[in-house]
């Protein structure tokens, strides 16, 4: 019984907390970059948590700010329409993807889904990018689960 209250009391608290981080975020952004952020930070932990089994509530504050972050600079790079050259030779994007694919596919979901509420095509080191930063959420949430 007393397992469960504290089983119980963690789960609110980590839900008070996500609570806070999303109003926290929502006010880092402005007009309609404010709005694709949160949309698009809400599926991405949505898209985790369904391939996953880690919500945005299994990862520390520290990892969800990280990913936050990381997902408002890809909004912003989307708002932008100018040309990018990629910052990655192909040679390390491919053993990344070979390391993680189960990574690679969940951020090309989620790269799919930005693209698709910004109308902007992102290059694919933001891709690995992403794959990273769902990487150690990922790990984070399942270091936390254990």
């Amino acid at each position: 019984m007393k397992i469960t209250q504290i089983i119980n009391d963690h789960m609110v608290i980590a839900q008070e907390e996500q609570a806070d981080e999303v109003i926290y975020w929502k006010k880092q952004a402005t007009g309609g970059e404010g709005e694709l952020l949160f949309a698009t930070l809400e599926n991405a932990f949505d898209i985790i948590e369904r391939r996953f089994g880690i919500g945005s509530s299994d990862v520390s504050i520290l990892t969800y700010r990280r990913f936050a972050e990381h997902m408002r600079t890809s909004v912003r790079r989307a708002l932008r329409t100018e040309d990018r050259s990629a910052a990655t030779d192909g040679t390390l994007g491919c053993l990344i993807r070979e390391h993680m694919p189960e990574c690679y596919e969940c951020a090309g979901e989620i790269r799919s889904d930005l693209e698709r509420r910004s109308g902007a095509r992102l290059p694919d080191d933001e891709l690995l990018d992403l794959m990273l930063h769902v990487h150690k959420v990922v790990s984070n949430g399942a270091k936390r689960g254990a």
